[in-house]
């Protein structure tokens, strides 16, 4: 699938701009401050109805500006699709092919992006939240049904937590609590089940890419860590209803829910200890790189083509080797490929791009459009052997 026009209206601080990228590889040069990020995060918002940077997509509106517009022409398998959000902080409208839909479910899952930015790099040392929503993003991108289960689990959630807040102020309704807990339950258990299916499949493919980067012998795994069930095999309904009632008392007290989907982690393993406690940055950073790696060829096994991969900035944060071997990958790929940088010096693809510069929120056409420019990223052993120990 590839990306053949986009266009944004008062998001952030980008200008009203009508792009074509190239259907392989888009390179965003540019200062800090610029937009580069804007213009990912409204790709990823077309993507997905959900930015990576905020909450609230209400947040990208342009301060003045009444609505913000995402809107992209999309090919899949020689079928164009056309896609658009118009948002504002009240609420949003989705349109397919120029028609307005009624809900998510008839727009998500035509454009399928890899997000790959710094704040990934620190996944394994990071805080749980952000290792659950990057497991979100890749359950999503493989059954697009996941984000709208996940928002109903937010919401009961939302709503069960409010009335243990209330519990500190006066006296609520059991009943109310009985309810709210069967339907946390319910969708809570659709969420784990779905993680831990995505899981299954994908680990393996990690474990693969990363025999390929890392020394002889060194291996990864991934792990999902329940927050309201004894064990994988006991993630169902019944079981997180009882840990939810069995927390009851505790739940009252602390005024927010303690146990759920919202509170697991995805843990990551290097020769068999935790990685958070025991691998050196540059062997996270690696461990990093594979998932990243295995998710593009998880997903272009599922779909039968490349998806759109989103890059910001990452490569200025790895050294010469993951570097090469990110950039070795990318060569590879053959599907579109976005990616921002302050200095076009770390990005080096054989592969057919076209060079932008962004200054103020405006693209401008940048110095070479073409094959070549930084150079080839060398033979098939550069993914040899790049873990090395603490940078």
């Amino acid at each position: 699938m590839h990306i053949g026009r986009l266009y944004a209206e008062a998001f952030r601080n980008l200008d009203t701009l009508e792009w074509r990228p190239h259907r392989h590889f888009n390179l965003i040069t540019g200062d800090n401050g610029q937009g580069k990020t804007n213009l990912l995060e409204a790709l990823s918002v077309a993507a997905g109805l959900r930015s990576f940077r905020t909450a609230k997509l209400g947040d990208c509106v342009r301060f003045g500006a009444d609505k913000a517009t995402v809107a992209v022409q999309l090919e899949r398998q020689a079928v164009r699709v056309d896609l658009a959000v118009q948002f504002r902080a009240s609420g949003r409208r989705l349109f397919l092919d120029g028609r307005a839909v009624s809900g998510a479910a008839d727009y998500l899952g035509r454009l399928v992006v890899v997000l790959f930015v710094p704040s990934d790099l620190h996944l394994p040392h990071g805080e749980p939240d952000q290792r659950r929503r990057y497991l979100d993003r890749v359950v999503f991108n493989h059954d697009a049904a996941h984000l709208l289960d996940l928002r109903q689990y937010e919401r009961v959630l939302t709503s069960r937590n409010a009335l243990l807040k209330q519990h500190k102020v006066a006296p609520i309704d059991p009943q109310m609590l009985d309810v709210y807990d069967v339907l946390l339950a319910r969708h809570g258990a659709v969420v784990a089940r779905r993680r831990l299916d995505v899981l299954r499949h994908f680990t393996p493919q990690v474990r693969e890419v990363f025999a390929r980067l890392a020394p002889a012998g060194l291996e990864a795994d991934l792990r999902y860590v329940p927050k309201g069930f004894a064990s994988e095999e006991a993630a169902d309904e019944a079981t997180l209803l009882l840990a939810l009632r069995g927390q009851r008392t505790r739940d009252l007290a602390l005024g927010y829910t303690s146990r759920g989907p919202h509170r697991d982690d995805l843990e990551f393993v290097l020769a068999g200890r935790p990685a958070h406690a025991h691998a050196s940055q540059g062997q996270s950073r690696t461990l990093v790189l594979a998932l990243k790696i295995a998710e593009i060829q998880s997903l272009e096994a599922a779909l039968g083509e490349p998806p759109v991969l989103l890059m910001d900035d990452v490569s200025s944060e790895l050294d010469e080797h993951r570097n090469r071997a990110l950039m070795t990958c990318i060569d590879a790929l053959g599907g579109q490929v976005f990616l921002t940088t302050t200095d076009a010096a770390h990005i080096r693809v054989a592969a057919p791009r076209q060079i932008m510069d962004m200054r103020a929120g405006a693209l401008h056409p940048g110095p070479t459009f073409g094959r070549g420019g930084q150079g080839s990223t060398g033979p098939e052993n550069e993914l040899q052997d790049i873990t090395g120990g603490s940078e």
